[in-house]
């Protein structure tokens, strides 16, 4: 008969097997590629305000000023990874761009977050969320708002990129005066989520010394999109917040609302 010794031999031999494939990650092959840092920058935060980012894999990074950021594990060389907002802070919509891709090489710091107060009327620059075609490589619709000499005005101008997709940060050109329009604010109403302003918008089709055309639009903020919706009907078609829901949900399905630049 066998002693207890003799019959632990096999397995302490297939325990020390084990034990040197987990130590030197032998079985299954190692993963020796670099790793490499993955952030951005975050703009538009008020003070006190947070946003909470994630990717793929459960990180997450809280921002509580408006900079750089950086998540805290890094990724291996190949990694992919898309960057959304987790949290907003209260009363704000926050956007990003250039969220998604692989890790090729080098850390990754052109991730940009902008956040934007929901329930005011747009300011600064915002860009279309539809990306198309040039002859340079893509282009967006650039509108810059300003309200400094009374109405709403936007002038219009496009974003450009040298890749196909609109990646990376693009070069902002202002359009010519005639590309510009004016709102004039009439009403507003929030509600379902989003932020509605009833009122007319103002063009010079063909130049600043034709008349002016005038089209009742209501312009709408939702999760940080602008929409621009005509609401020419009569009755309106949009008598209310909760009745621009359908559209507005629509449109930024479609790409045709903005987003801050």
């Amino acid at each position: 008969m066998r002693s207890a010794t003799t019959r632990s031999v096999p397995a302490l031999r297939h325990l020390a097997a084990w034990a040197a494939c987990v130590g030197l990650a032998a079985c299954g092959g190692g993963d020796d590629r670099p790793s490499h840092a993955l952030g951005g920058s975050v703009s538009g935060l008020a003070s006190g305000q947070t946003v909470v980012l994630a990717h793929g894999g459960g990180a997450e990074v809280a921002v509580a000023a408006n900079g750089a950021f950086t998540f805290a594990r890094p990724l291996v060389d190949g990694s992919a990874y898309a960057v959304v907002v987790k949290t907003a802070p209260a009363g704000a919509g926050c956007v990003v761009r250039n969220g998604t891709g692989t890790v090729a090489g080098a850390a990754v710091d052109s991730v940009a977050v902008r956040c934007a107060p929901l329930a005011t009327l747009p300011d600064g620059m915002w860009e279309q969320d539809r990306c198309q075609p040039s002859a340079e490589g893509s282009v967006r619709t650039l509108w810059s708002f300003n309200t400094a000499n009374g109405p709403l005005a936007a002038g219009v101008g496009t974003v450009n990129y040298r890749s196909a997709q609109c990646e990376g940060v693009g070069i902002a050109i202002a359009g010519p005066l005639s590309g510009t329009f004016w709102f004039e604010p009439q009403r507003t109403e929030t509600g379902a989520g989003l932020a509605a302003f009833w009122g007319r918008r103002q063009i010079f089709a063909g130049g600043l010394l034709n008349p002016p055309v005038f089209t009742p639009v209501v312009l709408v903020r939702k999760a940080n999109h602008l929409c621009l919706l005509e609401d020419t009907a009569v009755p309106s078609a949009f008598p209310n917040a909760a009745s621009l829901e359908p559209a507005v949900t629509a449109a930024i399905a479609a790409g045709t609302c903005h987003t801050p630049r």
